[in-house]
């Protein structure tokens, strides 16, 4: 929500100048030494309005709206409202349905060019997982990006599935039982972390 926010404040920088401006203008025709006229005052609000909506329209489809659906699918979705939609996921489903695993560091790098979604680490992992056969590399794949996403409740959820994945192998659950205690200290608060603590019943599915 606060990122909300901040985005709005910086969207409307514009917003702000052409208030100033107003203010100096509207000064500048009121001194008696008669710098403007009336007719030079509309004339400069009227292209100020046009500059301003071309310039706020050009901010709100380019940056804040399309910052806005990220962040809403971030959070709903996990990166995506649709597979096809998200080049991460297109990738993922690719690797594990053409059995092409050479191709997981390409992947690697597409997620790493945008650290801060979830999305991308979770697909990420379950190539790993499903694909390459390496849990422990997806457990820390997924450990790995509950470092970079910006939400305390998807760093959990991350941290989480790792500790199920890792549960299911008897000689990982040592290490798994260390990530679950890390986890509660870290992020009591959060669902997962609660879930962690005891809050609810473990599911080892993942």
């Amino acid at each position: 929500m606060m990122r909300f926010f901040v985005h709005l404040i910086i969207a409307l920088i514009p917003v702000y100048v052409f208030a100033i401006g107003i203010g100096i203008s509207t000064m500048a025709i009121s001194d008696e030494s008669g710098r403007w006229s009336y007719g030079e005052w509309i004339t400069s609000m009227l292209l100020g309005v046009l500059a301003l909506a071309v310039v706020e329209g050009f901010i709100f489809r380019l940056w804040l709206l399309p910052k806005w659906a990220q962040a809403l699918s971030e959070r709903f979705y996990g990166g995506a409202y649709f597979p096809a939609d998200d080049p991460v996921a297109t990738l993922a489903q690719l690797i594990i349905d053409q059995h092409c695993g050479e191709r997981a560091p390409e992947l690697e790098k597409l997620v790493l060019s945008d650290p801060s979604r979830t999305r991308g680490w979770m697909e990420l992992a379950r190539v790993a997982e499903i694909e390459l056969k390496a849990p422990q590399r997806a457990a820390e794949y997924m450990l790995t990006g509950a470092c970079k996403v910006r939400r305390k409740e998807d760093a959990a959820m991350l941290m989480w599935r790792a500790v199920t994945l890792l549960r299911r192998d008897e000689d990982s659950r040592p290490r798994a039982e260390e990530i679950r205690r890390e986890l509660t200290r870290r992020y009591p608060k959060t669902t997962y972390g609660r879930l962690a603590a005891g809050d609810g019943v473990p599911d080892t599915r993942g």
